[in-house]
């Protein structure tokens, strides 16, 4: 169904794309600069560089990277486990430290081995495959995931180990790095890493700002991709409840109208209704009706959409204990006489 796999392209996938062009550019540059001589680049032509590209989670960076790497010609081959391309991308595993960074990256190179190998020889071996694979560009997804050890020695081990990447003398390596905005801290401390690196920021959505983007998202998927008439979905009121029910993320409200339109084609309908958003809505979070954001009457922007699998538990519900309230009524009073 081509309402899944159609692409909806934004003003921020023309300035990544713009500046992909520029990383891809100095590359060039330092190739054309290098004239089978490494000895007479000098400055930054000696060097690598970095984009970061930097969103929450569900913001759409994965997705807009990926179908970049797809239609550039100089990235031919990715995706192709046993193609020649200059680019590879990896996902930081969770947990990540460096050793287990750097065997992605092999595994990636296509590279396996069965043996426990040391974080050095790891890495002496990515830089050895990097080279003998003709590897160029490395793309790590979810960088974020360094930081969740919280181990100031480790972060700081992966900062020189992606600098070192971009300062090696003989196989230089340019990065695309993605993951949420906690990265940037990371990045931006070390100077040499901050000094070498351009940043491509994927927002939150806005009412205010992007209300005319999101119609448009429904009317290429639901009019143009689906064949139904978007019905009175324009109101700026419907906006709202969908961009909150999106947390504010282009990719999750482009998922969330996909999922509407697919609904309402399943159910054979002609009009794209907020029903089919509803049903969309609850099958991505499990929410009652009653919590349901395109459902509910009032007070639908205090509902949180990723509380939505959440249920009162009986077993936290107290019941006063009836017979123990009325024995503590009708107790006798102490004789104070007595004492």
């Amino acid at each position: 169904m081509n309402v899944l796999s159609a692409y909806f392209t934004t003003p921020r996938d023309r300035l990544l794309e713009a500046e992909l062009d520029n990383l891809i550019d100095a590359f060039l540059l330092s190739q054309d600069a290098l004239d089978g001589d490494a000895n007479r680049r000098v400055g930054r032509l000696r060097e690598g560089r970095a984009l970061t590209v930097i969103g929450e989670s569900g913001a759409g960076k994965s997705r807009s990277l990926d179908r970049l790497f797809l239609k550039r010609a100089e990235f031919a081959g990715y995706g192709d486990p046993n193609g020649d391309g200059m680019l590879i991308s990896v996902t930081a595993p969770s947990p990540c430290t460096l050793r287990l960074l750097g065997m992605s990256v092999l595994a990636a190179l296509g590279y396996e081995t069965a043996r426990e190998l040391k974080e050095n020889v790891v890495w002496d071996l990515v830089h050895h495959q990097l080279e003998l694979r003709g590897v160029r560009f490395l793309h790590i997804d979810e960088l974020q995931h360094v930081l969740q050890s919280r181990n100031q020695l480790e972060i700081t081990k992966v900062q020189d180990t992606l600098k070192g990447l971009m300062q090696h003398r003989q196989w230089p390596v340019w990065l695309i790095l993605s993951g949420r905005p906690n990265i940037a801290a990371m990045l931006s401390s070390d100077e040499q890493v901050w000094r070498r690196n351009r940043n491509v920021v994927f927002e939150d959505l806005t009412l205010e700002r992007d209300a005319g983007l999101v119609r448009r998202l429904i009317t290429v998927y639901g009019m143009e991709k689906g064949g139904l008439d978007i019905g009175n979905l324009a109101t700026d009121e419907f906006i709202a409840r969908l961009l909150h029910a999106s947390i504010l993320r282009f990719g999750i409200a482009i998922e969330l109208i996909q999922d509407a339109v697919r609904h309402a084609l399943l159910l054979e309908a002609t009009t794209l209704a907020v029903e089919h958003f509803a049903a969309a809505y609850a099958s991505r979070t499990g929410c009652p009706p009653d919590r349901n954001i395109f459902l509910v009457a009032q007070d639908w922007h205090l509902i949180d959409p990723r509380e939505g699998l959440q249920r009162k538990d009986p077993a936290d519900i107290v019941v006063p204990d009836k017979k123990a309230k009325e024995t503590k009524k009708t107790k006798a009073p102490r004789d104070v006489r007595n004492k």
